[in-house]
């Protein structure tokens, strides 16, 4: 007698429909753990679909993408392409939840009625589980919206200086800066990169970090077992040594390649290269940090490079360049060219609180003008005790807005400062990414200052980090205290930007 097919019971099916729930819960919440967009890749690991369906993606992915290699096809966008603002990636919508937590009990078996309250409780949990997962999506698609909108009001900014082609202006340093983050390279690549340009020597100054490889592995591949896992096979000392050496050299022809290629306004004729980096010293155990290498190159020279068929480590030497000879035990170089040692980012900052009406909307105000006022506020507060407060110029990675310097040689030092004119709760993501600033600057503390709010796993990070987080409730106490009366309504802000 053949397989005769069971129908499933009513309450079966239900039961089926809830687990299809369940999974949709905890696809959505891998998707938040796993998902970024910092305004230029859209999604540092991988598309939303890659992200729910296998959380093994970004192990893989950050284990294969640490390093880079020339030769290999580069082509660089046009300007088009790099005023082209990424957009921000799709935020999944979360399904529903079952018409009905619990059917008639007259339709379940006897055996299964003892099960009920606790299904019960259960799918009540799921519901709460959904709504505040529905909130977090909310909240990031604000998050993504609000670096959208900032990367787009900077490339305008951005266009409107190369456009004017004044020599004066820091809007090629920009561009080319813009165009290091826009040739996007593994997430394990992407270091502080900035630009000078000296006007009267005609040169440009390209520095990079480049990341400290001591305690990294880097995986060649992967072994299936029996069990059908991929285990993977890290390169050897030797042959990471080699790896490491030509992801060095590559990235340095690359970024006097991408300088070359943007130097629209033809300021400069030659690209001074220099390689910083951080590390800890063997024999001390301190940390240090020093230029690693340096290059100079003539713009003709490097707009002849062929990315495609060059070998990196031949280029390099061919220009001279200068090299730590053991990347292992490092001996910092002196540079060939450096720039002064004021940060070429700082500009001139803009008297805001003296055109901004009183009860403006701090939520709803330009969110340069935001960053200005920001400044203005830490100069009342602090400046009496001899303390500096520089605005930098609109950057694209939003890692810094202004530099504090206190020359308190006890209790002094350098204080980056983050303002973020949101109208939801500010992501965890930019409290790490605060974290990560205050470390690359060698700064003392970071400060992260916004109109809205943080969830408790913002300030779970800050906690025991020197991370201050100040939410708009406090800013506005803060502008009180400087007779400043502004207020804070986010709900005006959502619909004068037509939010949803």
């Amino acid at each position: 007698m053949g397989y005769r097919h069971r129908t499933k019971e009513p309450y079966q099916k239900l039961n089926d429909t809830w687990d299809e729930y369940s999974n949709n819960i905890k696809g959505l919440k891998k998707y938040l753990e796993l998902i970024e967009y910092d305004g230029i890749n859209k999604n540092c690991n991988g598309s939303s679909e890659e992200v729910t369906r296998s959380p093994e993606y970004s192990i893989k992915e950050e284990g294969k993408g640490k390093i880079f290699y020339l030769p290999c096809e580069y082509p660089i966008l046009n300007i088009h392409q790099l005023f082209e603002p990424m957009r921000p990636p799709e935020v999944p919508t979360p399904k529903e939840p079952p018409a009905q937590i619990v059917l008639d009990t007259k339709e379940y078996p006897e055996f299964y009625l003892k099960y009920l309250p606790d299904e019960v409780s259960r799918r009540n949990a799921m519901i709460d589980e959904m709504n505040s997962i529905k909130k977090e999506l909310l909240d990031k698609r604000e998050f993504f919206s609000s670096i959208y909108r900032e990367f787009d009001e900077t490339y305008k900014s951005i266009q409107v200086g190369i456009s004017s082609n004044d020599s004066n202006s820091n809007s090629n340093s920009r561009l080319i800066e813009l165009g290091h983050l826009k040739h996007t390279l593994p997430k394990f690549l992407r270091h502080p990169f900035s630009v000078g340009i000296e006007t009267d020597s005609r040169m440009a100054i390209v520095q990079f970090k480049f990341p400290d490889y001591q305690n990294e592995n880097i995986i060649v591949g992967y072994k299936r077992t029996r069990n059908w896992d991929d285990v993977p096979k890290f390169a050897t000392e030797t042959a990471k040594k080699k790896m490491i050496k030509q992801t060095l050299y590559s990235l340095i022809i690359r970024a006097g390649y991408i300088a070359a290629k943007l130097n629209i306004c033809n300021l400069f004729d030659s690209v001074v290269i220099n390689v910083e980096q951080d590390w800890f010293d063997p024999a001390t155990g301190q940390p240090r940090n020093g230029i690693i290498a340096t290059l100079q190159a003539p713009v003709d020279y490097l707009l002849s490079l062929d990315l495609s068929k060059l070998d990196p480590e031949a280029c390099f030497k061919y220009l001279k360049g200068i090299s730590t000879p053991n990347l292992q035990n490092i001996s910092p170089v002196r540079p060939i060219f450096t720039l002064n040692k004021n940060d070429e980012r700082l500009v001139e900052s803009k008297d805001v609180d003296s055109y901004i009406e009183p009860e403006s909307n701090l939520a709803a105000m330009e969110w340069e003008d935001f960053e200005h006022l920001v400044a203005q506020l830490f100069e009342w507060e602090f400046s009496k005790n001899g303390i500096e407060v520089k605005v930098t110029r609109a950057s694209r990675d939003r890692g810094v807005d202004a530099i504090l310097f206190d020359p308190d040689p006890l209790k002094g030092g350098k204080y980056v400062i983050q303002a973020k004119r949101y109208t939801r709760t500010v992501d965890v993501s930019a409290v790490r990414d605060l974290y990560g600033t205050v470390m690359n600057e060698g700064a003392n503390r970071g400060i992260l200052i916004t109109t809205a709010s943080y969830g408790p796993d913002a300030y779970e990070f800050a906690k025991d980090k020197p991370i201050s987080l100040v939410d708009g409730p406090n800013l506005l106490l803060m502008l009180q205290k400087h007779g400043k009366k502004f207020k804070i309504d986010l709900e005006e802000a959502r619909r004068l930007n037509n939010e949803n």
